[in-house]
């Protein structure tokens, strides 16, 4: 990473076909919340370069600005300062190239399993036969084929998360954005909807911003790691995960996981007592 702020370039330049070239593109993004005449900076100079079917997680302490840097991504929140671009354009609002998957379950409490995978679909108003052999791939895909005509309220959570997921994956969004999806899922859950979650990337390959605070999930779910300070949130190392593509849970325990694992976790440590010496 560099303090040095982007000179102006020419059209054609090459700054233009690095732009072109990444799926998502945020430049030194500042986030400042004004509340009367008190400021509260959230995110300070912070670059992100993800490419096309990247699976990419951002961790953090908790407060760093890791989910208001995915809202932004969305177009659900908007920068201070710098520039957030995706799929070659400035992201000025939410958009059908972005799905989002949150935390706390967003599933329509009075649709079925498989009308809540059909939702986006009837709003495409998509004939009602293509809207079916979807929503039965992504059944078959989450494994809850036989719960189609179930509603939330049978579900447990990492069932009523599998059926989120697939909701957003039913529309073909280019870019998949979760806000620690598996956070409230007991451990045993969220190590299955982990390699759930890997396994369909392997699969279906959408471009995926995941954001954490458990090193572990981070490093077993993403190809690359940027790795937050606390607030102000600034990206303080960008972190390639070189482990193999296809990943299963007994990884986990591998010479190679526990160094990665350990080097963030040493970085998060180094980061929050040079705060605690500021």
């Amino acid at each position: 990473m560099t303090d040095k702020k982007p000179e102006s370039h020419a059209a054609g330049s090459p700054l233009e076909a690095h732009v072109a070239s990444s799926k998502i593109l945020a430049e030194h993004i500042d986030k400042v919340y004004t509340s009367g005449k008190k400021s509260t900076k959230a995110i300070e100079d912070a670059s992100i370069d993800i490419q096309d079917n990247d699976f990419v997680c951002v961790v953090g302490p908790s407060g760093c600005g890791k989910s208001t840097l995915l809202r932004m991504l969305a177009g659900l929140d908007f920068p201070t300062a710098g520039s957030i671009i995706v799929n070659d354009r400035k992201v000025t609002g939410p958009g059908p190239d972005r799905g989002m998957v949150f935390q706390t379950y967003t599933l329509f409490p009075w649709m079925t399993v498989e009308d809540n995978i059909k939702f986006g679909l009837k709003l495409k108003k998509m004939p009602k036969e293509e809207q079916q052999e979807i929503a039965d791939r992504y059944l078959d895909i989450i494994r809850l084929k036989k719960f189609a005509k179930a509603y939330p309220k049978e579900l447990s959570g990492g069932m009523k998360q599998r059926v989120a997921i697939a909701r957003s994956l039913a529309n073909q969004p280019e870019v998949l954005l979760m806000d620690e999806p598996f956070g409230a899922l007991d451990p045993h859950t969220k190590a299955n909807m982990q390699l759930l979650m890997r396994e369909i990337w392997e699969t279906e390959h959408p471009t995926v911003v995941f954001i954490t605070h458990d090193i572990d999930e981070a490093v077993f779910l993403a190809n690359k790691i940027y790795v937050m300070s606390a607030r102000p949130g600034r990206i303080i190392k960008e972190v390639n995960v070189y482990l193999p593509h296809k990943r299963r849970l007994e990884l986990k325990d591998t010479p190679e996981f526990i160094r990665i694992r350990k080097s963030i976790n040493d970085l998060l440590y180094s980061a929050n007592q040079e705060e605690e010496e500021a």
